[in-house]
């Protein structure tokens, strides 16, 4: 426990026969820098008399999504009452008769707890367990903190709420864990367990997706087709049962006619974020059949439709509208639909795809135009808005605009440096362009 210099193997022979708790040992990692094959301690850095220590020093993690839960291991009776005081919430997730669990300091701080065991390998979580944490988390007040004896199931924990809340595939949750660096996402075989548990819990790309509850009364589906790798998605008003459907794909026609009959929805408009040039728009088919149907597309694209819409207008659909906001970059004609609420939801086409964009090297593509929509346009929104785009090729289905600002790794270069990775993609050409954008041009049907 002491700073000064001690060899790398007497310090780790001692910490394997010490009582030190992992928060302990992680504490005094954290002073100590590896000089020459050994451990010297840092300069002194303790907080002035009265200042309050930093949550980190005591052994806790503070993921920046959400960026108000904290995650810790095994703490002394002192530190948890060190930090008692900064939380309104805390879980659990030993049961209470763990030695670890300081039940006292945490009611004399007024701390609303919970106790929710929460197993690890080789006994896993029971989906009514999994469940429990999962309503915790959604009900508890915020600053909250987990608490495991290891530190490694508050992770699975946390990202299991979010997966859940969010409606993410698990590849959607992979990649999450993967940027904010959770220590049990590994394949190690202490923790692979767990992260292979918790894959198996979350939904794949091509499960129709309902999305997270709202108060606003929305009805939403989310589909996949796997050919173009496109999202189309169905939003209805459960008041009024009017509903608009966004990028459908011509091959997926009866799938989304027989979603709106099943859910009770009328078909007011259709939508879509852009001229594709990667499949064919079923707008035009599906007003032949029905001429009461709308089409809807951006005046700036050029392209014909019953209604040709711009920055500010409002697509309303019972009580909901969506907010209308150019973004253009990827074509002339780009645009994202808005809907707020809690949380917002952003239709984003191929503006912005998730850890990714919309090509710029055909159909009036300008990446400088395409990095100020983002960042004006999108990355203005509330940072808990629901990022649904036009696209994936990883079995991913959705993101926030707080994920994507902090872990995009094309737009959170500087602009210079996006225009030059994106001159550099040499993408080939999308299969069914020449097709495409002509049909497209006039809502999907061809004369």
């Amino acid at each position: 426990r002491r700073t000064h210099t001690v060899p790398l193997r007497i310090f780790v022979l001692q910490q394997l026969n010490s009582d030190m708790s992992s928060a302990e040992v992680r504490i005094l990692l954290t002073k100590a820098v590896v000089v020459e094959g050994g451990l010297e301690g840092a300069q002194d850095d303790a907080p002035a008399e009265g200042a309050e220590v930093p949550v980190e020093r005591l052994g806790v993690e503070v993921p920046t999504v959400p960026g108000d839960v904290g995650l810790c291991g095994s703490l002394r009776a002192q530190d948890v009452a060190a930090l008692a005081g900064r939380y309104k919430a805390w879980i659990y997730l030993n049961t209470a008769d763990h030695p670890d669990f300081h039940l006292a300091e945490l009611e004399a701080a007024g701390v609303q707890v919970v106790v929710a065991p929460f197993p690890g390998p080789p006994t896993m979580p029971s989906d009514e367990q999994a469940e429990a944490v999962v309503a915790a988390l959604e009900r508890l007040p915020r600053p909250l903190m987990l608490q495991c004896s290891t530190g490694m199931r508050v992770g699975a924990a946390l990202l299991l709420w979010l997966a859940k809340h969010r409606g993410y595939t698990g590849e959607s949750a992979d990649v999450l864990a993967t940027d904010l660096d959770l220590k049990f996402w590994t394949k190690c075989t202490r923790c692979g367990p767990m992260r292979e548990w918790l894959l198996a819990k979350l939904p794949a790309q091509d499960a129709p997706a309902a999305g997270p509850p709202r108060e606003e009364g929305l009805v939403f589906r989310q589909f996949f087709d796997p050919e173009t790798s496109t999202f189309t998605y169905v939003l209805g008003c459960a008041a009024t049962q009017e509903a608009v459907l966004v990028d459908p794909v011509l091959e997926q026609k009866e799938r989304d006619l027989a979603t709106l009959k099943e859910l009770g929805l009328q078909l007011k408009y259709v939508i879509n974020t852009h001229a594709h040039a990667d499949h064919i728009t079923s707008g035009g088919s599906i007003r032949k059949d029905m001429p009461e149907v709308k089409t809807m597309i951006s005046k700036a694209s050029g392209a014909n439709a019953d209604i040709q819409i711009q920055e500010g207008d409002k697509v309303t659909f019972g009580n909901l509208a969506l907010e209308v906001l150019a973004t253009p970059g990827h074509t002339d004609g780009c645009l994202t639909y808005y809907l707020a609420g809690s949380p917002g939801m952003a239709f984003t086409g191929d503006a912005l795809l998730i850890r990714g964009c919309g090509r710029t090297d055909f159909q009036q593509g300008d990446a400088g135009v395409l990095y100020d929509s983002v960042h004006g346009k999108i990355f203005t929104l509330p940072g808990g808005t629901l990022v649904y785009p036009g696209h994936d090729y990883k079995g991913r289905n959705m993101s926030t605009v707080d994920e994507e600002k902090r872990f995009n790794p094309r737009l959170t270069q500087s602009k210079e440096e996006f225009a030059k990775l994106m001159a550099e993609l040499k993408l080939p050409y999308p299969k069914k362009i020449e097709d495409a954008v002509p049909a497209n041009m006039v809502c999907g049907v061809q004369d």
